[in-house]
C-alpha cells in the first residue's frame, strides 16, 4: 500500500472511485481552501494543527467531497500562484511550535487539469505537541473536523514526550500458497513481528496480543501462548472468530523498546497455514503499555492462489 506522499493523480483517482471516506486520519478540501487571505491561512493553520495534536493524518487540498465522500478532482491550483513553497511557509508560520517532519506533496494532474496541481499534506502525530493555531487556540481532529480542546485534552497532550508510542508491523514472507497432491491446507506461509517506538519514553513493559481467523492453521508461534478461549469480532458488515496469542515483555527479561529502532518480537517467524480456494481470513493485533491508549490494527489475508494483505 503506498503512502500518501507516494500519491500520483491515478491514486486520487482511485479514493474516489473507491469512495474512501474521510476519517480522524483524512480530509479533503476543495481548492478555495488553498487561497492567500488571513482567514484562509488561519484555516490551513487549525486543520494541520489539529492532526499534529491528534493521531496524524493526510489533508488533500484540491478534491471536492459531499457528505464526507470524495466526488471529483476540482479545477486544481495553478503552481505559480499557489505553490508547495507558499503552502509550507504558511504551515511554519502560523503555527506554535514547529511541526516536524510535516510532507508536502505537489501532484501534477493531467488526465484532470493538464498545468495545474493539487497538494497533499502529511501531518505526522507530533512528540512536541500541542501545537496552537494562529488564533492562539489549539485543535484535535474530532467527526472529520477540527475542533477546539479542553484544557484537560492540551494537558494530556502535553504528557506525550511521557508516554511509549508502540506499533506493530506484520509481514508475510512469500506470496504464492502452495499444495502438495490433494492436500486441503497449503505449506506453510510465514509472517514476522516486528515493533517500534515512536516516542522518546522507552518502553519497559508491553503485551502484545495476534488475533488470527480460526480457519487459519496455526503450526508455528515461537514466543506467544495461545489463549483457551476464541474471540468474536465484528468487523466491516462481517463476524470473525479467532484464535488468540500472547506475548508480554517486561524488564529485566528483555531489553526496552526504545524511539526509532526495529525491534523483532520474535526469534523465529510465526507459521500459518491456509486452506485451498478463495477466501478472505481476519487478523487483528493489538498492543498496550503502561500510559499508552492501547492500540490495534486490523487486516484481511485475501487470497486466490496469491497472498493480499490488505491493511483494514
Amino acid at each position: 500500500m503506498k503512502q500518501p506522499w507516494e500519491w500520483t493523480e491515478d491514486d486520487i483517482l482511485a479514493l474516489i472511485h473507491d469512495g474512501v471516506k474521510e476519517s480522524i486520519d483524512l480530509d479533503y478540501k476543495g481548492c478555495g481552501s488553498l487561497e492567500n487571505s488571513d482567514n484562509k491561512k488561519s484555516e490551513i493553520s487549525k486543520d494541520v494543527s489539529a492532526f499534529a495534536n491528534s493521531a496524524g493524518g493526510t489533508i488533500l487540498y484540491g478534491v471536492i467531497e459531499d457528505n464526507h465522500l470524495p466526488v471529483r478532482i476540482d479545477v486544481g491550483y495553478d503552481p505559480m500562484d499557489i505553490s508547495k513553497e507558499w503552502l509550507e511557509q504558511v504551515i511554519n508560520s502560523r503555527i506554535k511550535r514547529k511541526i516536524d517532519s510535516v510532507k508536502i506533496i505537489q501532484i501534477e494532474i493531467p488526465k484532470t487539469s493538464p498545468g495545474k496541481v493539487i497538494y497533499v499534506v502529511y501531518v505526522p502525530q507530533s512528540n512536541r505537541a500541542p501545537h496552537m493555531a494562529s488564533d492562539n487556540k489549539y485543535y484535535k481532529r474530532y467527526n472529520f473536523h477540527s475542533v477546539p480542546m479542553e484544557d484537560y485534552e492540551v494537558r494530556d497532550v502535553m504528557h506525550r514526550q511521557e508516554t511509549p508510542d508502540l506499533q506493530l508491523q506484520l509481514q508475510l514472507t512469500g506470496s504464492q500458497l502452495v499444495f502438495n497432491n490433494d492436500q486441503l491446507y497449503s505449506e506453510p506461509i510465514e509472517m514476522n513481528i516486528s515493533i517500534t517506538n515512536q516516542a522518546a519514553m522507552p518502553a519497559e513493559y508491553y503485551s502484545a496480543r495476534l488475533f488470527i481467523d480460526e480457519r487459519l492453521t496455526i503450526i508455528s508461534r515461537d514466543r506467544f501462548g495461545l489463549a483457551p478461549n476464541k474471540i468474536v469480532f465484528n468487523y466491516g458488515n462481517k463476524t470473525y472468530t479467532a484464535q488468540e496469542l500472547q506475548l508480554s515483555s517486561a524488564i529485566p527479561h528483555s531489553i526496552p523498546i526504545w524511539q526509532g529502532e526495529i525491534f523483532k518480537l520474535i526469534n523465529t517467524p510465526i507459521k500459518l497455514s491456509l486452506p485451498k480456494g478463495q477466501g478472505e481470513y481476519f487478523l487483528c493485533w493489538q498492543l498496550s503499555s503502561p500510559r499508552m491508549a492501547k492500540k490495534e490494527q486490523f487486516y484481511i489475508m485475501a487470497t486466490d492462489g496469491n497472498i493480499a494483505f490488505l491493511i483494514g
